[in-house]
């Protein structure tokens, strides 16, 4: 989490890698070069989790994915966030193999009221 402006000030000059869709449910995708480590073992549940708490991803797909949620609502007939938002993927690059699928992925699918509650913030209604 953000400790100064200057941290959350990066947040704002970010883009979505990709945006893509599966059947009705769109997701934010991230490619990450991070170096973990030596090997793959480096890139495990455990050492993903750590580096997006180290490096404020959090922050940044919960933005991406208020983009996504408003875009969809003005684009999106009948948009609704839990039939059509299916959360984000952050993928280290260095530690996925196609002999380990998921390895070297970190998934997310925050709730409705957590991208609603950012959504009022940055409309300036306030938490």
């Amino acid at each position: 989490i953000p400790e100064s402006q200057s941290q959350i000030d990066g947040f704002l000059h970010g883009f979505i890698d990709v945006v893509a869709r599966h059947g009705e449910r769109w997701y934010v995708m991230d490619y990450k070069s991070n170096r973990l480590g030596d090997n793959i073992g480096a890139y495990s549940a455990n050492a993903l989790r750590e580096a997006m708490d180290a490096h404020g991803y959090h922050v940044q797909y919960l933005f991406y994915l208020t983009a996504l949620h408003r875009f969809l609502r003005l684009r999106l007939p009948n948009y609704d966030y839990e039939r059509h938002i299916g959360g984000v993927f952050y993928l280290f690059v260095r530690g996925m193999s196609p002999d380990m699928p998921g390895h070297g992925v970190y998934r997310d699918a925050p709730t409705r009221a957590c991208i609603e509650a950012i959504d009022a913030c940055f409309a300036g209604a306030g938490p």
